[in-house]
């Protein structure tokens, strides 16, 4: 029987600076922090799967909305290489992504889809339905602007042209075998754990924590919708023994030789 473990890599495709706040509940006011937006690969010998699609493009009315939220145009997206160049020269051809799981619906996750024309497309079920029809009142900020949130030409795509590759997920799901997913919120609606099995454990990405200092510290995320969820959330992870990895932070491409988080 072929191994079914999978591999695990980070694709950083950009990184921006945002407030301490905005990373650390109540805290590091006077601090900038580095978010990494990446893409990550997972893959075995059956699978090649993707969370989220990446950004490969600027995006004008995302990097003004972020500028006034910030108040500087540090927090404008710098792009590095994009996910499809990064794929390639992993020897990896973009129509061999068999899936792509988003989380949350973001300009900076969502943008690329239609670059994956085989995959099938894995969202939370009570995520998607919140995001067209509201039924709670979060405090939200204007960073959930609609179509800066998942811009028009995606929408469309997702609704008609690759509707009948949108599987989605119930609030605690399978994706492939060897990789769940849980509904966390915390961040969005729609945001998701995903827990991976690897040769040396499991693995557990989330956009529901920012950084490992969020996890260490017991720290909740700055943009959090729900205390609850968080602290639901920093339990779950703490409970699972696996490798935490936060979504969105930048130092781990720094620190991980190629973004390899288990071989």
């Amino acid at each position: 029987m072929m191994d079914d473990h999978y591999s695990v890599r980070i694709l950083e495709y950009g990184r921006a600076d945002v407030r301490g706040p905005e990373v650390f509940w109540m805290s590091h006011w006077d601090e900038w922090v580095t978010l990494g937006f990446s893409s990550v690969l997972v893959r075995n010998s059956f699978r090649c799967i993707l969370i989220n699609a990446g950004m490969s493009e600027p995006d004008t009315s995302l990097d003004r909305l972020w500028e006034d939220y910030s108040g500087h145009p540090r927090a404008r997206m710098r792009f590095g290489t994009t996910v499809c160049d990064q794929l390639r020269a992993l020897a990896i051809d973009r129509h061999d992504v068999t899936d792509v799981i988003l989380s949350p619906f973001q300009a900076y996750s969502v943008s690329d889809i239609p670059k994956f024309p085989n995959a099938t497309i894995h969202m939370l079920r009570s995520g998607w339905a919140e995001f067209h029809a509201p039924t709670r009142s979060y405090l939200l900020d204007q960073t959930q602007a609609r179509e800066i949130s998942v811009p028009r030409q995606v929408m469309e795509y997702l609704v008609f042209d690759a509707w009948h590759r949108v599987n989605l997920l119930e609030d605690k799901d399978t994706v492939a075998p060897g990789v769940t997913s849980l509904a966390v919120g915390v961040h969005h609606a729609e945001s998701l754990a995903i827990t991976i099995n690897t040769g040396t454990g499991a693995v557990v990405w989330t956009d529901g924590i920012f950084s490992r200092e969020n996890y260490t510290t017991r720290t909740p995320s700055g943009l959090t919708r729900s205390l609850e969820e968080s602290s639901r959330l920093q339990k779950c992870l703490e409970e699972s023994d696996a490798t935490v990895l936060p979504a969105f932070d930048a130092a781990l491409t720094d620190e991980l030789p190629n973004g390899v988080v288990a071989g």
